[in-house]
């Protein structure tokens, strides 16, 4: 009888062992310490906050090409070649410092971005169990693919 119980708590201790061990393995969810890959292109370009800074981007130089125009009209109409050269000087001026300040305008929205890309694929990583992401087109094999659900989560 003895022999009896200990075969029987054999068996079921081998079920118990079985099903966890088959859940783990089928489980969806990535085992800590895992290792996940993203497509940073790609994630990236479907961002509404990439998609917006192109668009203001676009819109700043139709809006330079607009002011240029107008200012080579302004310096045209001028009447002597000293009151043409110091409008011209004038204007350079200004083309300089729109330059600047939409150059320091367009630095600050990609490192906002940057750090809501960042934020956002830690945060997915941490709450997914994955201790590393790494770019992409910088491993030749293996990590669990991250993108497209990225993509859902920073749009």
């Amino acid at each position: 009888m003895n022999k009896y119980i200990k075969t029987l708590a054999l068996v079921a201790f081998s079920i118990g062992l079985g099903f966890g061990v088959s859940n783990i393995a089928m489980s969806d969810t990535p085992v800590a310490n895992g290792i996940a890959v993203v497509n940073l292109d790609k994630v990236l370009s479907s961002s509404s906050q990439v998609i917006a800074v192109k668009k203001s981007q676009q819109k700043q130089a139709v809006d330079i090409q607009a002011w240029l125009k107008n200012a080579q009209a302004d310096v045209d109409k001028q009447k002597t070649a000293e009151a043409k050269k110091a409008k011209k000087q004038q204007y350079e001026q200004e083309l300089a410092k729109k330059n600047i300040d939409n150059r320091a305008s367009v630095e600050k929205s990609l490192a906002d971005i940057d750090k809501s890309v960042s934020t956002s694929i830690a945060d997915y990583a941490k709450s997914h169990g994955y201790s590393v992401v790494l770019a992409k087109n910088t491993v030749l094999y293996g990590g669990a693919d991250i993108t497209e659900d990225l993509m859902k989560v920073i749009k």
